[in-house]
């Protein structure tokens, strides 16, 4: 064999050898990039997964703060909710209304038409005060058949609106199964001028207030130093019965 060919043949043995040796480099690449997009493929549904549980843990948060914080029966916010309120507005607001409303005869109603009846009546109160309508007007069901409303104003303000609050229940009677009824509102208020910025004392003194105008027939009244405290017996019940028309 003549050295040209050996040489050609040495040639084309290395070229071979080169092409398998890049070959195999390109083997490994394309499994490494295959397995790179499966790692990503991977990633993408771990991100995706971690998504959908963040936004499901936000609901789930979201729907326990509403259990915790909403009066089923109103859809109003509740107490817990109000004091809440209550407190955020006293540390950021240099003048806080606070108005306490109670029904007259509430019990009588629930024994009379039943307590279907009773939430009925409380569910439209409470849509009547959502319909004083301002922002700056933040209602809550307290318990029972008593309501608060926390007002971003001063005494006048507070004054206006509990006159509004009272008109809003007393004057329209209310429908109960085909009947009407008229309700009497007892309406207490009190402002951070006379109880300073502490929550507790401005709902206390609010509570005092009302508790005076439902023993004076079911007016409105600001909270006055003579008034004393609420009795220890808890607030009379036995009004008048409603007038059925």
């Amino acid at each position: 064999m003549s050295q040209t060919v050996n040489s050609l043949l040495t040639a084309v043995g290395g070229l071979l050898a080169g092409l398998a040796v890049a070959g195999l480099w390109a083997l490994r690449l394309w499994v490494l990039l295959t397995r790179a997009r499966t790692r990503l493929r991977n990633l993408d549904r771990t991100v995706s997964n971690a998504q959908v549980l963040v936004e499901t843990l936000r609901a789930e948060r979201d729907r326990y703060h509403r259990q915790a914080t909403e009066d089923d029966t109103t859809r109003l916010p509740n107490r817990r909710a109000a004091v809440e309120r209550l407190t955020h507005a006293v540390t950021t607001r240099d003048e806080v209304g606070v108005i306490v409303l109670d029904l007259a005869r509430f019990k009588l109603i629930n024994d009379r038409l039943g307590h279907r009846a009773g939430n009925t009546l409380l569910a439209q109160v409470a849509e009547r005060l959502r319909r004083l309508g301002q922002s700056d007007i933040f209602a809550a069901r307290l318990s029972g058949d008593e309501f608060t409303l926390i007002v971003d104003g001063g005494f006048g303000r507070t004054v206006a609106v509990a006159g509004r609050a009272w008109s809003h229940i007393s004057q329209v009677p209310f429908v109960l199964d085909g009947r009407q009824i008229d309700i009497v509102a007892s309406v207490g208020y009190t402002t951070t001028d006379q109880a300073g910025h502490d929550p507790e004392s401005l709902l206390h003194l609010a509570d005092i207030a009302m508790y005076w105008a439902k023993a004076h027939g079911g007016i409105v009244h600001g909270y006055a130093e003579h008034m004393g405290d609420t009795p220890e017996a808890g607030r009379p019940r036995d009004w008048p019965p409603p007038r059925d028309r």
